[in-house]
């Protein structure tokens, strides 16, 4: 058995903490929660919910590139939103512009706080190229 293996890019932001940007375990790559964090300048985007989507999105997509994979290839997302009623209908904007007509299975969840006061954290499994 390949024991799982720790990725990353500089296209995304580096961790703010001691976990992985991702680990990969044969053909899944785990994504951690990415947020609107600008990886060039470590800064969270401005505070629209629409921005900061979109900033964890492409944080997510660099990630999977990076190892092999595309946004096709995304399995299943969990999105943490602090406001579900005022960022739900931006989210799902979203999704349907990145995943067009084959979304992953998707689990959005309300949460009182996300770390430094952020308003959307993304975290994905998706599947990639056989070995």
């Amino acid at each position: 058995m390949k024991l799982p293996e720790t990725l990353s890019t500089p296209k995304a932001p580096a961790p703010a903490g001691p976990f992985a940007q991702a680990r990969r375990a044969g053909n899944l790559l785990f994504i951690s929660g990415q947020r609107g964090i600008d990886p060039a300048t470590g800064m969270l985007t401005e505070p629209a919910i629409e921005a900061r989507a979109r900033r964890a999105m492409e944080n997510l997509k660099a990630i999977a590139e990076a190892a092999g994979g595309s946004m096709r290839s995304f399995l299943s997302t969990v999105v943490y939103v602090t406001d579900m009623k005022a960022h739900r209908p931006a989210v799902n904007k979203l999704y349907e512009e990145y995943f067009g007509s084959h979304p992953p299975a998707r689990t959005i969840v309300e949460v009182k706080a996300l770390n430094q006061d952020d308003i959307v954290e993304i975290e994905a499994v998706v599947l990639l190229p056989g070995e």
